[in-house]
Formats: structure tokens, sequence, C-alpha cells
């Protein structure tokens, strides 16, 4: 195969590097979106918010979300454990989907079918899904305590 097809077919070969900055860029913002909602008073009070906009009354809530985002946060930017806080950091966004985001879709007052695709696909958390989904199917990559610990 010649450079040109190899480049096509299988890219630029930074697996692992792009594998690292995923892990910490969406790690990163779930480390501080779970730390400012369990330590500030005010992000605490917008999620309180949300939760009662959402009908959401079941009180643990308050901390089982911001906790899991910290720890889901902690070990998807440090690839520890990596599969499992990316599944529940995915489980926490589909929620946030499901509960919020689709009623901030149909604020947006999509024009068609495919506008509409078009804002759930504009929400963070799908993004976030989708991020999370590369952790999922290729594992947390060479850069990570995952693999010093399971070498």
């Amino acid at each position: 195969m010649n450079t040109l097809q190899t480049l096509l077919t299988h890219g630029v070969g930074f697996g692992d590097a792009s594998l690292l900055v995923i892990r910490a860029g969406v790690g990163g913002f779930f480390i501080l979106s779970g730390s400012h909602k369990l330590f500030n008073a005010t992000r605490r009070q917008d999620l309180r918010q949300t939760f009662a906009a959402d009908g959401v009354t079941f009180a643990p809530m308050m901390y089982v979300v911001p906790l899991g985002e910290l720890l889901g946060g902690l070990g998807v930017a440090f690839g520890a454990l990596a599969i499992f806080a990316a599944v529940g950091l995915a489980a926490l966004n589909i929620g946030a989907v499901v509960l919020d985001g689709f009623k901030r879709v149909r604020s947006m007052k999509p024009l068609d079918r495919a506008d509409r695709v078009d804002d759930v696909l504009y929400l963070p958390e799908v993004l976030y899904v989708l991020c999370l989904l590369a952790v999922l199917s290729f594992g947390p990559g060479a850069y990570s305590i995952d693999a010093l610990v399971w070498r």
C-alpha cells in the first residue's frame, strides 16, 4: 500500500495520543463539572433547579450525579477503570438528554426532521457520549493507568 492509501485508510497513526487527548478533555470537563456541582453553592442550586424543572424529586440525585461526574471524570481522564467510568458517564449523559436535552431541542423550534437531528447532535451531552464511545471501543490507550497496571 502506498503512503496516500495508508493515510486515507488508516489515518495519521496517532491513535494512543488521540485517545489521551479525548480522555483528558472529556474527563477534565466532568471532573470540573462534578466538583462545581458538589462544592459550589451556585452550581448546586442550578442543578437543583434543573432537576425540579425536569420533575426529578429523588433528593439523593443531587449528590449521585455530581459524584458520578467527578469519579467518572477521574477514571476517564487518567485511564483508570476507564471502560467502567466511560459507561457510567455515558449513562449520565443519556439520562440528561432524555430528561432535559429533548426539552432544549423543542425550545430551538426545529424546522423539520433534519433540523431536529442537527439540534440533537448539537447537544453537548450527545457529543460527550460520542467521545466516550471512542474510549469504550478502543480502550483507554497506551497512555493510561489501566495500561500500566494490566501490561
